[in-house]
């Protein structure tokens, strides 16, 4: 059944006061010279719902908020936006005491965990499960969603669409959004042969892939798998027969050598014996350096140069100069005898430190010459009992190492021959369940053979609607079956003019409408707002004629429609014009007319 979307009432607050527009009528007819804002009053309806809207220059500059009232599937509800501060809230508020109930985001926000406008609309209307599950809307392309934004496009031809071409469907929608919109509220198709067909798109890319990758790879192959497995097997085998008798042979060597463990042991000792009488030899040698510079400071003569540290204690003196002949410390007067003496002390230490050092040098001469006779006895012993045992080493190691790398190229060779067979075997699976998901598309389709009836229908109330206008030049207006969109017997819209350009959308646009009234079966939203259709048309004596049948036709084919169906379907119908054309009293009397004028512009 259609869904019920009307619109109760809209409040302007601008910096002139406050404005009340009473809209709770089926048919609705707003019109007024130009720049009376009549575009403007249908930017307020849509501007609380979260919907863009590029203002114009006056209204944007006197404008501060706007309030819709509306009725959603029997339940009455309240939006409300500021427009000029904080526009990306929208305030639910209740309609009957004016509260705010809950703050909405008017798009949605990546850190934000308040609810979108949009998708309460949906969610209200009991859209949400048909345009929310990814894998419904997969046609579209990268998981993306449908929106509200998208519905809206159905019940909105702006000033830009009524004249429009093929972006009748508006700029919320790309083509393939457009057709899955219309397709899915018309009843057309459903959600699970959407996700049928979706899978079927990707399933038949991906084979699509597999069958590319696999010939690319066989393209550069050469020799069999069964070949190359084969030939890597007997390397493995190889590799690991060599590795173990290698194994073998380096325990039999270490068992071989096991006579020279107390050659090892004296070598070890001897080795710590010279290194200890190295150690000794070095601090032998630093003795005898510092004693010679205990003798030079002995027999240094005092003078009147500047002494940095001092010859006792070595710590830093600042400079201070030093009388001739006084301590360099308390720089009292030295005794000359006790220099003599301390001058003979140095030099009898310096004598017993370079004894000391030749002794050193002596021990370790012997112990690095028997270090030396003892390592030659270890190697000989043990090239005589080894040697056998290394050739037949080495030749192993060569052989374990030319097994492994003939083992590694073998694996890389064989890699792209796994991958294809993996790529095969992935193709196949792809392949059978493609069939799979092809033969359930054809069960579904049989459920769903009322499709070319539905269509059949709107095809036959938008030929009844054009017959109706009586077209100049007969254009042969009709809906296109891929598109879903509107077309002339020339191709293109674009083919004919502005005028019956004009008329073939409104005409399209009431079909749609006519459908839900008459059937009840769609979830369109009987809600249609059409922006200066006369305006687009022309002024021109024909185009009179024209909009006057375009007018009375639609008023009639509408109140037709509300009378064939045995229970009346709520609706709501907003024109949008510069003037009326001239029309019976009885189709006047079915419009509640808001008129705007200079004196009296919408924007207080």
């Amino acid at each position: 059944m259609s869904r019920d979307l009307f619109v109760k009432q809209v409040v302007i607050s601008s910096t002139g006061g406050v404005r009340t527009l009473d809209f709770a009528h089926p048919v609705v007819c707003i019109y007024g010279p130009i720049d009376t804002g009549k575009t403007t009053l249908v930017d307020c309806i849509k501007y609380p719902l979260g919907l863009p809207v590029d203002w114009r220059q006056v209204p944007s500059e006197r404008l501060t908020s706007v309030t819709v009232h509306l009725r959603i599937e029997g339940m009455d509800i309240a939006l409300r936006r500021s427009t000029v501060a904080d526009t990306g809230t929208v305030e639910l508020i209740s309609p009957y005491d004016g509260k705010v109930e809950e703050l909405l985001d008017a798009t949605a926000q990546p850190d934000s965990d308040r609810r979108v406008v949009g998708e309460v609309l949906l969610d209200l209307l009991g859209l949400s499960e048909l345009f929310a599950p990814p894998t419904a809307v997969a046609l579209l392309g990268n998981g993306a969603r449908l929106t509200f934004a998208q519905l809206y496009a159905l019940n909105h031809l702006s000033q830009d669409m009524v004249d429009g071409t093929e972006a009748v469907r508006g700029q919320a929608n790309t083509a393939q959004s457009y057709k899955t919109v219309v397709e899915l509220v018309l009843g057309l198709i459903d959600a699970e042969m959407r996700v049928l067909a979706a899978r079927r798109d990707d399933l038949s890319q991906t084979v699509s892939q597999f069958k590319r990758r696999t010939e690319t790879i066989s393209e550069f192959l050469t020799g069999s798998a069964a070949e190359l497995e084969e030939e890597l097997t007997r390397s493995r085998s190889e590799e690991r027969q060599t590795l173990t008798a290698l194994e073998e042979l380096k325990g039999r060597m270490r068992a071989a050598t096991t006579f020279a463990d107390p050659l090892r042991q004296r070598v070890a000792a001897l080795e710590g014996t010279h290194s200890r009488a190295r150690e000794e030899g070095k601090a032998a040698q630093a003795a005898v350096s510092s004693a010679q510079r205990a003798v030079q400071r002995a027999q240094q003569q005092p003078g009147t140069d500047p002494v940095l540290r001092c010859p006792s204690c070595t710590q830093p003196l600042a400079g201070r100069i030093v009388p001739r002949g006084a301590c360099g410390l308390c720089l009292c007067e030295l005794d000359p005898g006790a220099r003599n003496e301390a001058a003979a002390a140095a030099e009898a230490a310096l004598a017993t430190a370079q004894q000391r050092a030749v002794e050193a040098a002596k021990a370790t001469g012997e112990t690095g010459d028997a270090l030396a006779q003892a390592r030659a006895e270890l190697e000989e012993r043990t090239r005589l009992e080894t040697g056998p045992l290394a050739g037949q080493i080495e030749q192993l190691s060569a052989a374990h190492a030319g097994a492994r790398t003939r083992t590694g190229m073998l694996e890389r060779q064989l890699d792209p021959h796994r991958r294809l067979l993996e790529l095969q075997r992935a193709l196949r699976a792809a392949e059978e369940e493609l069939r799979g998901v092809r033969e359930d598309i054809k069960t579904r389709k049989n459920l769903l053979s009322g499709r070319q009836t539905t269509l059949a229908e709107i095809e036959e109330q938008f030929a009844a609607i054009i017959g109706g206008l009586s077209l100049p030049g007969e254009p042969g207006a009709r809906i296109d079956h891929n598109s879903l969109l509107p077309k002339v017997r020339a191709g293109k819209l674009t083919k004919v003019g502005h005028g019956v350009r004009t008329a073939i959308n409104v005409a399209y646009r009431m079909t749609f409408l006519s459908h839900a009234l008459v059937t009840g079966a769609t979830d369109l939203p009987s809600l249609l707002i059409i922006d200066s259709p006369r305006k687009n048309v022309g002024y021109g004596t024909e185009d009179q004629q024209l909009i006057a049948r375009l007018y009375a036709h639609f008023l009639d084919h509408i109140a037709g429609a509300r009378s064939g169906t045995p229970h009346a379907r709520p609706h709501q119908v907003i024109i949008v014009d510069n003037d009326l054309p001239s029309l019976p009293a009885q189709l006047r009397r079915q419009m509640h007319t808001i008129e705007l004028t200079r004196d009296n512009p919408l924007v207080p």
